[in-house]
């Protein structure tokens, strides 16, 4: 994306003071639209964006304040895969509502399934600003301090998901009316997942039985589930072959399998979810492998024990785990 464009883009949409010519109301050198997701007709693409491979952090609840009265970021749904961004601003005699049912219309009738979705207040405190910094839209040489749709109205916010057998999709639509210029703001944001490669990450009973004996648990990433969700993924079979091994060989070996998830969300659900996820493996451990049920135990923890700083993606990706625990 052109630098002139690109800024021009950020600042519009974020609402940093700017008088705007006619003259620069219009497509910026090189850009394009997503191939699977048509701009509105007569809407301008400011700027756009793309990564091979980029992680992406999309909200999927509202932005909320603690005690203090500080703003807290929303629940995110955490990806990678190839990154599209889009800026539009759509024609003037239109609205931000008009334009934003239309794309949403759209996605459904494409077959993608709606995650969360919320309009103005209804999005929570904050929610513009938090959702457009968690997805990277700030850029240290702005002159905007904060992110967020400012000297804009009425907000209005959705995250929606394609499964298909080639990688799944995940499309965010981020729109407003803005006052200034009067023309309604649109942020799109597309995010096409790959397959997950299996047994990259799945660790042999052998060294699984070494991490036991030599500090009494064994971490565990090659078990995968849907977002919120407690069915195990197809792709998960090599590491619960490998478990199911590890028991085989040592008959007397009791496990405690413990769930773990990222700060993410409230506690309270996270250790619930947490919780269902160590019992589906038991459970696909007993059902599955013919492993004796009184060997192993289940317990979520939730949030309450990371290994990582649930600050930055990477470290959210460690502390999202499972434990084999000796009993």
């Amino acid at each position: 994306m052109k630098l002139h464009h690109a800024m021009l883009a950020l600042t519009l949409l974020l609402g940093a003071p700017l008088s705007v010519r006619a003259d620069d109301l219009k497509d910026c050198d090189g850009c394009k639209d997503h191939p699977m997701l048509a701009r509105y007709p007569g809407s301008i693409l400011l700027g756009a964006d793309q990564k091979a491979f980029e992680e992406a952090s999309l909200p999927v609840g509202i932005g909320t304040r603690n005690d203090a009265g500080e703003s807290v970021p929303p629940k995110m749904l955490n990806v990678t895969g190839k990154r599209t961004r889009l800026f539009y601003f759509a024609p003037a005699e239109r609205s931000a509502l008009e334009v934003f049912t239309n794309y949403k219309e759209a996605l459904q009738k494409s077959g993608m399934t709606l995650l969360w979705n919320c309009a103005d207040k209804e999005c929570g405190e904050d929610f513009a600003s938090q959702a457009l910094e968690a997805m990277h839209m700030k850029l240290d040489n702005t002159a905007e301090s904060s992110l967020g749709f400012v000297n804009a109205e009425r907000p209005r916010y959705l995250l929606a998901k394609l499964t298909r057998a080639q990688g799944d999709v995940f499309v965010v639509v981020m729109a407003a009316d803005k006052l200034d210029p009067q023309r309604p703001a649109v942020y799109v944001l597309v995010v096409e997942s790959k397959p997950m490669d299996t047994g990259l990450v799945t660790v042999a009973a052998s060294a699984l039985d070494q991490s036991l004996m030599s500090s009494g648990k064994a971490v565990i990433y090659g078990i995968y589930f849907d977002f919120d969700k407690s069915d195990i993924k197809p792709e998960s079979t090599p590491q619960l072959e490998q478990i199911a091994k590890l028991l085989g060989d040592h008959a007397q070996l009791k496990l405690m399998i413990t769930g773990h998830t990222d700060n993410q969300g409230a506690a309270d659900y996270n250790q619930k979810l947490s919780q269902r996820r160590a019992e589906a493996i038991v459970n696909a451990l007993t059902t599955n492998y013919a492993v004796a049920s009184n060997r192993l135990s289940a317990q979520g923890l939730g949030s309450t024990s990371p290994v990582a700083s649930n600050d930055t993606d990477a470290g959210r990706a460690q502390n999202r785990r499972v434990e084999l625990v000796r009993q």
